[in-house]
């Protein structure tokens, strides 16, 4: 049930990870060109002679300095600067790659190690049996009387023995209690 949840966790966040990709890689795609020099202005009514030396006749522009531009609806256009050449973008590749390095990186650094543990956790339970000192997850210590398949036998002080389940035994002790890892 845990690994389950760690699962769904992980991919929960391979998936967002992916949506912001997909959402920066599409708004790159969409952005104007660099340098393009593209201004979008509001709707104007051009008066008789602007403000600012700036002349305005119908479908162009031009300022003070001489340089025009073009009014595209609601666009204005700077002839005089060239646009800087788009460099090709990756798209739909791009994103699928990333989403597959998310992947691996996700895999190797949280369900690998992961399925190593619970891998090891079920060898210690395999290999139980009568005598041993053991350390239950919630810190119990106490020694196997007796099992069945699911439930543990602990004696934990004299004449006091409790049941717990098996999946909860979490170490065994071999030695003393004080070389034993918490």
């Amino acid at each position: 049930m845990k690994t389950r949840i760690q699962f769904l966790m992980m991919m929960g966040i391979i998936l967002s990870v992916s949506i912001f990709t997909a959402v920066v890689v599409f708004a790159q795609t969409g952005a104007a060109p660099v340098g393009a020099d593209t201004v979008t202005a509001p709707q104007v009514v051009a008066p008789a002679q602007p403000a600012g030396g700036n002349t305005v006749n119908a479908g162009s522009v031009t300022n003070s300095a001489g340089l025009g531009g073009t009014i595209v609806g609601n666009t204005v256009q700077n002839s005089s600067a060239q646009a800087a050449p788009v460099p090709p973008q990756g798209g739909m590749s791009q994103m699928l790659i990333m989403v597959a390095v998310m992947f691996g990186v996700m895999y190797f650094m949280a369900i690998r190690p992961q399925q190593k543990k619970a891998k090891e956790h079920q060898n210690l339970l395999s290999g139980l049996k009568s005598g041993d000192e053991v350390i239950t997850n919630s810190g119990i210590i106490g020694t196997i009387t007796g099992m069945s398949e699911k439930v543990v036998n602990l004696e934990i002080s004299k004449n006091v023995q409790i049941k717990v389940l098996k999946s909860q035994v979490g170490q065994v002790i071999k030695g003393n209690l004080q070389d034993a890892q918490a």
